[in-house]
């Protein structure tokens, strides 16, 4: 994969697609591995909405972020850390935040909430193609078997995603306590063995640095959509794309 052209992310993603097809037709084995949470999905319309029922259900305990929500206007507010999120959204009193974050926490990682994730543009028609052209469609997740597995399947079917059928799979971590680098660099181990993997879509650049060096021959993406603070930096050969719309429809 290492002919993609690099500087046009739109000509790489198609030419994933006709890669996956010529080895299709050769009788080869192919993956292509998507990471789920800001990658395909856009999870902050999952915090608004938690956040927005909190603010109704304790509404006496949360004065500060009541008032937020009369004037909330632009999702753009919602940032990948919470306490960020509350600070631009004018919530400061300690009680409060401990509730909030108490409360956020016991929702979003859960199953029933991920149904107000939205998927990225162009996210599934671009992972259907991929799968019809005759990949294993892989969705590597830092969501755990517990808590989520449930919902990850249920919101992946609600918008049309492949999703439980041949050439799929989803993988998830069995303990919430373990460190989402640490979960997928062991279990890129265990892909490796699967078959050849043609392209890596991640938005953290520490799980895209260590998927590409696993996968060296693979097209590794980067969505440039929210990810930890701190991270470090992408390693050189990983393709930047704002989401999976051609870039003429942008």
């Amino acid at each position: 994969m290492k002919n993609l052209n690099a500087n046009d992310g739109g000509a790489a993603l198609r030419e994933v697609v006709a890669l996956v097809e010529e080895r299709t037709a050769l009788r080869r084995s192919t993956i292509a591995i998507f990471d789920l949470d800001g990658t395909l999905f856009d999870n902050r319309t999952r915090t608004m909405f938690i956040l927005r029922e909190i603010s109704e259900k304790f509404d006496s305990k949360c004065p500060a972020l009541s008032a937020a929500f009369t004037r909330f206007q632009d999702l753009a507010v919602i940032d990948y850390s919470l306490d960020v999120t509350l600070r631009r959204l004018r919530v400061k009193g300690p009680a409060e935040v401990r509730l909030i974050e108490q409360e956020w926490a016991r929702r979003f990682f859960s199953d029933e909430y991920q149904k107000y994730d939205m998927p990225l543009p162009g996210a599934k028609a671009y992972v259907d193609k991929v799968h019809r052209a005759g990949a294993t469609v892989i969705y590597l997740t830092g969501r755990d078997v517990g808590r989520m597995l449930v919902g990850t399947t249920e919101v992946l079917r609600l918008y049309g995603f492949p999703v439980g059928v041949a050439g799929t799979m989803t993988i998830v971590k069995k303990e919430s306590a373990q460190d989402d680098e640490l979960f997928k660099k062991e279990v890129s181990g265990y892909i490796d063995r699967l078959g050849e993997v043609v392209a890596v879509f991640e938005n953290e650049p520490a799980n895209s640095n260590i998927l590409q060096a696993r996968f060296p021959g693979a097209a590794s993406f980067f969505v440039e959509t929210q990810h930890r603070p701190g991270a470090p930096r992408l390693r050189p050969g990983i393709r930047r794309i704002p989401d999976f719309l051609p870039a003429g429809r942008r």
